[in-house]
């Protein structure tokens, strides 16, 4: 059975070594409106984060192909040439998936 975005999550979180006050101030810090209560509601899958939200708790969590991880492409060979986004350097590869994930939540709301 497909483990759900948020467990993956959490157990990302936990291999990390992050507590869940230390992602909720990393997202404050970034702007973004995440309580402890708000990472407790998307590692239970009452809630997702958005896009943005995840690949910072991607970034933090050490997650470098972020659709593998949730089980929705293989592997990609990283690229030389890289990006900015949200003050972060991705490779090519990385904003890839960025934008297929992205697309993929847009289409899980409708």
């Amino acid at each position: 059975m497909k483990s759900s975005i948020g467990e993956i999550l959490k157990k990302c979180r936990l291999e990390s070594g992050k507590s869940v006050k230390d992602i909720s101030d990393l997202l404050i810090s970034k702007g973004f409106k995440a309580s402890e209560k708000t990472i407790y509601s998307w590692e239970s899958g009452n809630s997702q984060p958005t896009p943005d939200a995840l690949l910072i708790m991607c970034k933090a969590y050490g997650i470098s192909d972020v659709l593998s991880t949730f089980g929705y492409a293989e592997p990609s060979e990283p690229t030389t040439i890289a990006a900015h986004f949200d003050g972060e350097e991705y490779t090519e590869a990385e904003m890839e998936e960025i934008k297929n994930f992205a697309d993929f939540v847009r289409n899980r709301r409708k």
